[in-house]
């Protein structure tokens, strides 16, 4: 066992050292100073490396961090024998381990671990102590990630094309910021000149960050968690956005908020409906989320339609609805979405999956992501749909009951698993009736558009 775990220790760092070669001119280059090195590279070490070099403690803000940074790199350029020292006292390597698909002896396991960190602390030059050692496990059922306890913290903060961001490394599994949206940050923010930007399940606000850097006029973050909107409020702080009037943060429940924007829009005057509509909303949601905070149990699989929906009436002329997710198992199906809204304007769907993935999880499936935009013409809807109808057979039915019996019956039959079970069941509905809904929409639409003969193409 000994010698096959000193392998798998050669392995990952010989893996481990190329990607940090490359990844770090890339890195510097595009003015990034966290990133994923590897990430279940070699199926037998199924571990993901995440890098981080914090910014000086004076370092306040971008002008500060321009500055810093362009001091740094000429002192590498110039081969100042002292820069590296500086920069590994600034390191820090979080390694995550993915739950095994079989049982591990947890003395072995524990011994491996330790392996793979010693061969961590040697590629990036690191002390052991900057190595933060987590795991990820497979979340079923009703649990979920909590707040750890007894670890030292540790907090800085980091660069990403030109922004800051404040991260911890300890408290939560999850560090404040998200690797793998960083090509969809760019385009929000390249996009967001003089537009209303609605950025729900914000998380930490990195999108509020980067839709403010690209001058929007107006940005409203919403999520769930106290905790996850000051840090947002921070993040913008920190890079000089402190204007209450534009810049507005909303504690709620998503499904809550954009009901009330919803019956708020249909309430308002035609003169009103500019102010409460967006140019861009960001959607991002997690998976699955059974918060106390909330009456509503999320469930991205089975509820995208009515969440995608809601957004889309929010949506302004030209606007565009961002979409992600990293589920893998959601099935996405643009005859769910509405295909006009105000009056007929076309709704579109692309999937711009390929333009978001970034280059250091490059060939992996991190996420997916869909635009779903509005345009300014009337379309002409597909031949036979007004035919179409949303039809669940019986042995899908079926599938679901079986489903809800299962959940049921693993709680003992007890009053929380029925619970449970009667959530999941009401959530179906109401899933099945928006997918109903929305067909029976479009046909509407289709047929109304059609008896004014006033339909176009569009190519």
């Amino acid at each position: 066992m000994a010698d096959k775990t000193e392998y798998q220790a050669q392995l990952f760092k010989n893996r481990l050292s190329k990607k940090y070669r490359e990844l770090r001119k890339w890195a510097r280059k595009n003015r990034i100073s966290c990133y994923r090195v590897y990430d279940k590279d070699i199926p037998e070490i199924p571990v993901a490396v995440d890098f981080y070099e914090f910014l000086p403690a004076d370092v306040c803000s971008t002008i500060d961090c321009a500055r810093f940074m362009g001091e740094q790199n000429q002192r590498i350029a110039n081969n100042d024998p002292l820069i590296e020292k500086e920069c590994a006292e600034r390191r820090y390597v979080v390694l995550f381990l993915y739950e095994r698909p079989y049982e591990k002896d947890l003395s072995e396991e524990r011994n491996w671990l330790m392996a793979m960190k010693m061969e961590c602390a040697k590629v990036f030059s690191v002390l052991e102590t900057h190595i933060i050692v987590k795991e990820r496990k497979r979340q079923k059922g009703e649990n979920q990630y909590e707040k750890t306890t007894g670890n030292a913290v540790i907090k800085g903060v980091v660069q990403e094309q030109g922004q800051l961001f404040n991260v911890d490394l300890t408290t939560y599994l999850d560090s404040f910021l998200f690797f793998d949206h960083r090509p969809l940050r760019s385009i929000v923010r390249d996009n967001s000149s003089g537009k209303r930007v609605l950025n729900l399940f914000c998380y930490t606000g990195s999108f509020s960050v980067y839709a403010a850097s690209g001058n929007a006029s107006f940005i409203e973050s919403v999520d769930l968690s106290n905790t996850y909107l000051n840090v947002a409020k921070d993040n913008m702080a920190l890079n000089g956005f402190c204007d209450s009037s534009r810049y507005v943060y909303n504690k709620g429940d998503v499904f809550a908020i954009l009901d009330e924007k919803i019956k708020k829009l249909n309430n308002s005057s035609e003169s009103e409906r500019e102010k409460l509509l967006f140019d861009i909303i960001v959607l991002d949601p997690p998976t699955f989320s059974n918060s106390k905070m909330s009456d509503n149990m999320l469930d991205i699989n089975r509820q995208w339609p009515i969440l995608v929906n809601k957004c889309v009436s929010l949506l302004a002329k030209k606007g565009v609805l961002y979409f992600s997710t990293n589920s893998r198992r959601l099935s996405f199906d643009e005859s769910y979405v509405v295909k006009a809204i105000n009056g007929g304007m076309a709704v579109f769907c692309e999937d711009i999956t390929s333009k978001t993935i970034p280059e250091d999880f490059k060939n992996t499936k991190c996420h997916r992501c869909w635009q779903i935009f509005v345009s300014q013409k009337k379309c002409e809807f597909p031949d036979g749909f007004v035919e179409r109808k949303v039809e669940f057979e019986k042995t899908e039915k079926n599938k679901k009951d079986e489903f809800h019996k299962k959940e049921f019956h693993k709680s003992g039959f007890s009053r929380g698993g029925e619970r449970r079970a009667n959530r999941l069941f009401d959530l179906d509905k109401d899933v099945d009736s928006e997918k109903d809904s929305c067909v029976a929409g479009n046909a509407n639409i289709f047929l109304k558009e059609k008896s004014k003969k006033n339909i176009f193409r569009i190519s």
